[in-house]
C-alpha cells in the first residue's frame, strides 16, 4: 500500500537491520510502526520524503486540541527505522527526525512486594501440604531469587544449569545477550528435587515439561500459570487488578539490591539489562 519510496526506506531498514543481527521481532514492530506512519503521511497526499514537513509530521502524533495521538514507544521505533536508513537518505531522515515531537514517556506504577507478602510466599514453597508441584516450586523459587524473566524460564534447558560451578547460564529470549547468574543452594535443591522426583522420563532439553505426554516445553503463559498458584497457595494478591505475575519479583529483587547498596551497574547485569536505564525508574 505504500508508495515505492516509502517502501524503499523500510525494505532497506529490514535488511540493514537483518544484516546487523538487530532481532527479528523488533525489526517487526519498528518496521510496522513506520510503514503505518508513512501509510498515515501518504492518506494526506504525501508520497516522498521530501514533501514531508514538520506540521505533517506532528499531526500524526497530536491532535488539533494537542492531545496524544501515538505514543512514546511508536515515535522510537519510527526514529529507529529513520536513523538506520541515514546513509540511504542522509539529508531526508536527519531532518523528518528534527521534526518529531519531544514526548515523555510515561510509566505505570509498579506495585511492590512488602517483607510480609515474601515471608508468606516462602512458606508458600517451603509447605509440603499445598496443592503446589515440585515444578512449581522450582520454578517460584527461580523467580524469586533470580529476577529471571517467565519466558527466560520457560526457555532453561538442562544444559542451563552447571552443578560443578555451580551456576546459570542461558540466553535472554528479549535481547539474545549471556547471561550467568549464580546458583545458590536453595534453587539449586529445588531444582534438583524436581529433576529426580517429578520430571517425567523424556528426551526433552528443556528443563520444564508438561506432566502430560508428549511432555512438551512449559511456555511463558504456562509459567504465569504458575505465579497465580503460588500467590494463592500463599494467600497473595486476590483482588481483581493486583499483579500477580512473576515480574514483580524482578522489581522486587532490584529494590532489595538498591537497598543494600548494590552499584547499579551490578544490578543491570544481574538481571540481563543491556543499560542500566530501568532502573532509574525504581
Amino acid at each position: 500500500m505504500l508508495s515505492p519510496e516509502f517502501k524503499s526506506v523500510i525494505d532497506y531498514y529490514c535488511e540493514a537491520e537483518k544484516k546487523r543481527g538487530k532481532k527479528v521481532t523488533t525489526i517487526y514492530t519498528e518496521s510496522h510502526n513506520t510503514s503505518t506512519f508513512f501509510l498515515s503521511l501518504q492518506q494526506k497526499g504525501i508520497d516522498s520524503l521530501v514533501k514531508i514537513t514538520e506540521e505533517d509530521v506532528l499531526s500524526i502524533f497530536m491532535s488539533s486540541d494537542e492531545t496524544l495521538l501515538r505514543s512514546c514507544s511508536y515515535k522510537k521505533n519510527v526514529a529507529a527505522v529513520l536513523k538506520a536508513c541515514i546513509p540511504y537518505y542522509p539529508e531526508a531522515c536527519h531532518r523528518i527526525l528534527a521534526f518529531l515531537p519531544a514526548l515523555r514517556e510515561t510509566r505505570k506504577n509498579i506495585q511492590y512486594l512488602t517483607s510480609e507478602e515474601i515471608q508468606k510466599f516462602k512458606e508458600a514453597l517451603a509447605n509440603g501440604e499445598n496443592l503446589l508441584t515440585l515444578c512449581d516450586k522450582a520454578i517460584g523459587m527461580l523467580a524469586l531469587y533470580t529476577g529471571l524473566r517467565g519466558c527466560d524460564i520457560a526457555g532453561m534447558t538442562l544444559d542451563s544449569i552447571d552443578w560443578d560451578r555451580d551456576l546459570i547460564s542461558i540466553r535472554q529470549q528479549k535481547t539474545e545477550f549471556p547471561l550467568e547468574l549464580p546458583l545458590t543452594a536453595v534453587v539449586g535443591n529445588a531444582i534438583y528435587d524436581y529433576l529426580t522426583s517429578e520430571r517425567p522420563r523424556t528426551e526433552s532439553r528443556y528443563l520444564f515439561v508438561t506432566q502430560n505426554k508428549p511432555y512438551d516445553r512449559l511456555n511463558s503463559r504456562s509459567i504465569g500459570n504458575v505465579a497465580v498458584r503460588i500467590m494463592k497457595a500463599a494467600g497473595l494478591r486476590q483482588s481483581k487488578g493486583e499483579r500477580k505475575g512473576f515480574h514483580i519479583f524482578r522489581h522486587h529483587l532490584a529494590t532489595a539490591l538498591l537497598g543494600n547498596g548494590v552499584p547499579q551497574p551490578v544490578i543491570s547485569r544481574v538481571l540481563g539489562h543491556t543499560s542500566p536505564d530501568p532502573l532509574r525508574h525504581i
